[in-house]
């Protein structure tokens, strides 16, 4: 098989993995795997803007608007002018966004070290090293 070819089914099924990995239980709590990974992002960079979460998580800002009006609804995020410019929005989590933040992110700990044990520990740092050179090249794809 030819290498773009080998290389996008390995991509494809890495792909699998990660879906099947990223199943939380986010829907117990009502709400959808999209916006597990806007309470996560804010979680990590509590104080972030719209504009900056659109970019980080690649899409559109009306989009993560909708996201973050519906955890405001719920109950999981504040959404509150910013002190240094007041057209701009910042997101923190309330107190039941940082609980369900931690447990979301005390689970995905876990599973992905049920999976990096599972890699041979002479192997795991060539693992670290091509996951690394993989997100830097699709980075440099996704910005042509």
């Amino acid at each position: 098989m030819d290498q773009v070819k080998l290389f996008r089914e390995y991509t494809r099924e890495l792909e699998c993995h990660l879906a099947y990995l990223n199943q939380s239980d986010c829907c117990q709590c009502g709400i959808n795997e999209s916006q597990c990974f806007l309470i996560v992002e804010i979680g990590r960079e509590p104080g972030i803007c719209v504009k900056e979460l659109a970019e980080k998580v690649g899409l559109d800002k009306s989009g993560i608007s909708r996201g973050v009006e519906e955890l405001v609804r719920k109950g999981y995020v504040n959404r509150e002018p910013s002190m240094e410019d007041r057209r701009s929005v910042v997101l923190t989590l309330t107190e039941a966004g940082q609980a369900r933040f931690e447990k979301i992110e005390n689970d995905m700990y876990g599973k992905f070290a049920g999976v990096f044990a599972n890699i041979a520990e002479d192997k795991r740092q060539q693992v670290l090293e091509a996951l690394k050179i993989y997100n830097a090249a699709c980075r440099k794809a996704e910005s042509k």
